[in-house]
């Protein structure tokens, strides 16, 4: 590879002024950041790991799930064929015969033990739909082994406005025995990446492109790369602006309607590309390497409009089994959107996907009987060679689900010895998904 001999840092940025106030634009992997074989950061640091979970509520129609063979070459199941119509079969892992150890029966237990390995013991909370998790999630126990290292330690999004009732600003992330709150607007969160504040539309209104304000920087960091690596820069340059002009096409936050949620403004493939594009972009600039996605809310009363449906998926799991598993091949379909962008990232010589722990993840097995035995789990991306994916993996021995959030941990280099508590700890990696 070409490098150049005058190195620059991993956490550079360009930066510059617009009306609205100032702006920064993180830098893709560049020769010039890495060491002579592209195997590691010029100041012999590794290249950065991710973790990421993604979640959805009312759990699945378990007969279109589980894939009959285990092991490679396994058969698509109504529910998975989104894997293999997307080319994501050999980076995806799916993950069988998991389970919580009691028989929590509702789904917000089966949520907080899932992602967090701790549940507090007390029955589902309807009125305010949040967990009963006492312990952090997987995420920000990732967010704080890379804290220092990045400008966000942690983003929280969420892909479907709808809560059991209206509109829900919680993602699926605990601290301090709190939900965190979640981003739902893909242009907000753009801003909040790209320029450093929360803006409402009278400061919108003339501003000038992210990338207008850095040309200055660009041009003077040009002058200090090799040839390849001016390359990369353009193409970030150029990628980064394209996102930014589909990103204002979302409609203004401030004409995000309270409640109730309109139907019409759930266009959950439409929103979880917009957000897998900004993420992708986020993490391979190192912005962050740690996020949680709440695809739809556990009790959620999202209305799958892309799929035909009429009716709020809670609903729809204990009234119309055929479409509810409908829906479930869509989220399938949505996850491995993610997958594909990450996948189509270059990153020094290799994918951003390549580093990265990603987990999808249901609160319950069957949702119209709210089981919690036996619990759909995806696995997607190698995290540097520490994970094993292209299999369908059936775990017989009666682990807890919780050892799959750990596993990932592990696999991101957190070196814990347990996760959990009660009756969702864990202390072992889940064999056969570990390198």
């Amino acid at each position: 590879m070409t490098t150049n001999t005058r190195s620059i840092g991993r956490r550079a940025f360009l930066r510059g002024l617009t009306a609205a106030g100032g702006a920064m634009v993180g830098l893709p992997l560049l020769d010039a950041m890495m060491n002579d074989h592209g195997t590691a950061m010029a100041t012999g640091e590794p290249l950065p790991l991710r973790l990421g979970t993604f979640f959805w509520g009312n759990g699945i129609r378990p007969g279109d799930w589980t894939p009959a063979v285990q092991g490679p070459g396994w058969a698509p199941t109504p529910n998975l064929q989104p894997i293999h119509d997307a080319g994501v079969v050999a980076d995806v892992a799916v993950v069988s015969g998991l389970g919580h150890a009691s028989a929590v029966g509702c789904h917000n237990p089966g949520r907080a033990l899932m992602l967090s390995g701790s549940w507090d013991g007390t029955p589902f909370d309807g009125s305010a739909g949040r967990s009963s998790a006492t312990l952090p999630s997987v995420d920000q126990l990732a967010a704080d082994h890379f804290a220092s290292l990045t400008t966000f330690p942690s983003l929280e999004l969420a892909i479907s406005k709808a809560g059991i009732t209206g509109q829900d600003t919680f993602g699926c992330a605990w601290r301090d025995g709190n939900l965190l709150p979640a981003e739902t607007s893909p242009r907000a969160l753009f801003d909040r990446l790209f320029l450093g504040f929360s803006p409402d539309d009278s400061v919108r209104i003339g501003r000038l492109s992210v990338l207008d304000a850095v040309l200055d920087d660009a041009e003077a960091l040009r002058g200090r790369l090799g040839a390849s690596d001016r390359q990369r820069l353009e193409a970030h340059l150029e990628a980064l602006y394209a996102l930014e002009v589909r990103v204002e096409a979302e409609p203004p936050v401030c004409a995000i309607p309270a409640a109730p949620i309109d139907p019409a403004e759930e266009r959950l493939m439409e929103r979880t590309s917009s957000f897998a594009e900004i993420l992708a972009m986020a993490l391979v600039c190192d912005l962050t390497r740690v996020f949680s996605i709440r695809f739809t809310q556990s009790v959620g009363d999202t209305v799958f409009t892309d799929v035909g449906a009429a009716e709020g998926h809670h609903t729809l799991s204990h009234t119309n089994m055929a479409m509810h598993s409908a829906t479930v091949t869509h989220t399938v379909a949505c996850f491995c959107e993610l997958v594909r962008r990450f996948g189509e990232q270059v990153e020094g010589e290799g994918r951003l996907l390549d580093r990265c722990a990603l987990m999808a993840v249901s609160d319950l097995a069957d949702g119209s009987t709210h089981t919690v035995e036996d619990l759909p789990v995806l696995v997607a991306g190698q995290a540097g060679g520490a994970l094993v994916t292209g299999q369908h993996l059936r775990d017989a021995s009666g682990s807890r689900a919780s050892i799959v959030p750990f596993t990932l941990l592990r696999a991101v280099g957190v070196d814990a010895s347990a996760f959990g508590t009660g009756e969702g700890e864990v202390t072992q990696t889940l064999s056969g998904l570990t390198a």
